[in-house]
């Protein structure tokens, strides 16, 4: 996909949103507190809720997304302009760029991902 299709496709933050969501209900949310692997998701709150224990995540919660506060747009972007192109973007390119450190707030996922 390249960057103008890319960017119609995901205009913005809610977009992004609703795409990420589909890939987490695709892929499985997994309750991090009693493992249940059936969840609700409450619009209201935004959040999945466990049939089980009745834990709440976020959208975030337990990806590589876990613990930032980056919108999904500008993580959107970061996953998709290292594959458009075929040099690729380091994480150097783009924290300059941007102004914002991407790898750091990755790095700090890495023990909390289910994988």
């Amino acid at each position: 996909m390249n960057l103008l299709k890319f960017s119609t496709t995901f205009p913005d933050e809610s977009s992004c949103k609703a795409k990420w969501k589909a890939m987490r209900d695709k892929q499985g949310v997994v309750c991090p507190h009693c493992g249940g692997r059936d969840h609700y998701w409450k619009s209201d709150r935004k959040c999945y809720e466990c049939k089980n224990c009745k834990y709440r995540q976020g959208l975030r919660a337990n990806t590589v997304m876990h613990g930032s506060r980056l919108p999904f747009r500008y993580r959107f972007v970061a996953f998709h302009l290292p594959t458009s192109t075929k040099k690729g973007f380091s994480a150097e390119e783009l924290n300059g760029s941007w102004g914002i450190n991407i790898m750091s707030r990755i790095g700090r996922c890495r023990t909390n991902c289910v994988r």
